[in-house]
């Protein structure tokens, strides 16, 4: 199924910016599905790193952000949803670079849509404490060290055995996605589903249409 069978979004609330958080080390493609379907369902893709300079994206392409992770912190409130790809977030967790503009977005209500290593990003920031999430640091997915090394991580989060788990806050907070890397197709309609973009019974179709079809071409 192509992007064009996606819902109309014409027939859709109207779609607010969507910002993707790029940084050295990480992987394009965990994201680029959904960046797809997004922008066909009527998104304004922004791209920010943390100095504002262009990225040199994981398949080579020369990505110009619209600003720097200080320039998204000033949002002025219309992001819908903040993207945060995977990949080794080492240039950005140390030092925090991603915190202050995660934690401003998540006041505003945007929703929070990592995957993979884009979980600890968000879990750095303080932000699946007492939320419901997955992550792929576990014993079953990582070995011994980086399971160490990343569990002070995790402290608050209620741990789901899931590929996409969407936590909906009951207290006003932010909605959050968290999803495994391979699960980089249900990532894309589980965050189109959160914006309202997408029903249920469309996103369902839409990815037995994009796996039918990618069985089709081995």
């Amino acid at each position: 199924m192509s992007l064009d069978d996606a819902e109309d979004p014409a027939n859709t609330a109207a779609a607010r910016p969507v910002a993707v958080l790029l940084y050295p080390g990480c992987i394009f493609f965990e994201i680029a599905l959904a960046a797809e379907l997004l922008a066909s369902l009527g998104s304004a893709l922004r791209y920010y790193t943390p100095d504002g300079a262009p990225h040199l994206a994981s398949m080579g392409a020369c990505i110009l952000p619209q600003g720097s992770y200080a320039d998204l912190a000033r949002d002025p409130g219309e992001l819908a949803a903040v993207l945060v790809p995977g990949g080794d977030p080492g240039s950005i967790i140390p030092q925090q670079l991603a915190t202050p503009c995660l934690r401003t977005a998540a006041e505003r209500g945007a929703v929070l849509a990592g995957i993979c290593a884009g979980n600890l990003v968000l879990a750095s920031a303080g932000l699946l404490r007492g939320r419901r999430g997955t992550h792929n640091y576990t014993s079953e997915h990582a070995g011994a060290e980086a399971v160490a090394f990343t569990e002070a991580f995790w402290e608050g989060l209620r741990f789901e055995h899931a590929d996409v788990m969407v936590d909906r806050s009951d207290d006003g907070g932010p909605t959050v996605i968290t999803a495994q890397p391979w699960a980089y197709v249900r990532y894309a309609t589980a965050t189109a589903e959160a914006l309202g973009l997408m029903s249920t019974s469309a996103a369902i179709s839409w990815r037995l249409g994009h796996w039918r079809g990618a069985a089709g071409e081995r």
